[in-house]
Formats: structure tokens, C-alpha cells, sequence
């Protein structure tokens, strides 16, 4: 009887562990799927960002630019795009043909035509993934 417990002994023993050894894996697949549920709500809750502007904000620009340009840091939606410039006076000078990029869908440009001398301010909204508006604009001066 004694070799008999022992080898009962063992299987219990390498059930428990085995049991232990599941156990632990679904737990590791439960903390690793919530972690994901999180990371991917995080990317999704982002608003867009402005990464970068042409001309740079408070920066100097030609007469004959052609056109001003925004970067987010993720793609936006097309609807709601929008991107403005407007003189010191109020008028607005650019070409009313704002659009996002085809191949980069986090590039916005609109057209202006040849701008006098002076400050203008360039006004953007975009719709962000996370269905979010974002809004802001930037100011820059033409010089001769």
C-alpha cells in the first residue's frame, strides 16, 4: 500500500501543479487582455495633434507661398476639415479649397494666392479619429 500512496501522491502532485500552471497562464491572458482593452481605448480616446505648420507658427513667410499646411499626429476625418487664412483685416485670403492630403491623411493644405506684406492667421478644425473636433489656428507674417 505505501508504493500505492506514493504514486497517488504524485499525481496528485502533478495535477495540482499542472492546475497551478493553467491557472496562471489564464490569468496571464486575462491581465494581458486587459491591458490591451486599455492601450487600445487610450489610442482611440487621442485627439489630434498639430505637429507642425506651414508657415511656422509666428514664423516668416514669401509673398508667393502658395499655400498653408498643417500636420496632425494621426490621421483626421474629412469631414469638418477645414483650414482658413485670414489678413490683419479680417478678409479672408486664402483659395477656400482646404483638403486633406491623399497619401498622408494627417496633411491638410488650402491655396492662397500671392499675399501682401503683413500678419495673417491661419485657422484650422479637423475631425480627429476619436470623433473628437479640434480647433486652433496660428499666426505668421509675410514679408517682401
Amino acid at each position: 500500500m505505501p508504493k500505492a500512496e506514493l504514486r497517488g501522491g504524485d499525481a496528485r502532485r502533478r495535477g495540482r501543479s499542472g492546475g497551478a500552471a493553467a491557472h496562471q497562464a489564464r490569468v496571464l491572458w486575462l491581465v494581458l487582455a486587459i491591458l490591451s482593452v486599455f492601450t487600445l481605448r487610450e489610442k482611440a480616446d487621442a485627439h489630434a495633434i498639430v505637429v507642425r505648420t506651414s508657415p511656422a507658427q509666428d514664423g516668416a513667410a514669401a509673398g508667393d507661398i502658395g499655400k498653408v499646411e498643417v500636420w496632425y499626429d494621426a490621421g483626421i476625418r474629412d469631414a469638418f476639415v477645414a483650414l482658413a487664412v485670414v489678413s490683419e483685416s479680417g478678409e479672408r485670403v486664402d483659395k477656400r479649397d482646404a483638403a486633406i492630403d491623399s497619401a498622408d491623411p494627417a496633411h491638410v493644405s488650402v491655396g492662397v494666392n500671392p499675399l501682401a506684406p503683413g500678419k495673417y492667421t491661419a485657422r484650422y478644425r479637423a475631425l480627429s479619429a476619436d470623433g473628437h473636433i479640434v480647433s486652433g489656428a496660428w499666426d505668421f507674417e509675410v514679408h517682401r
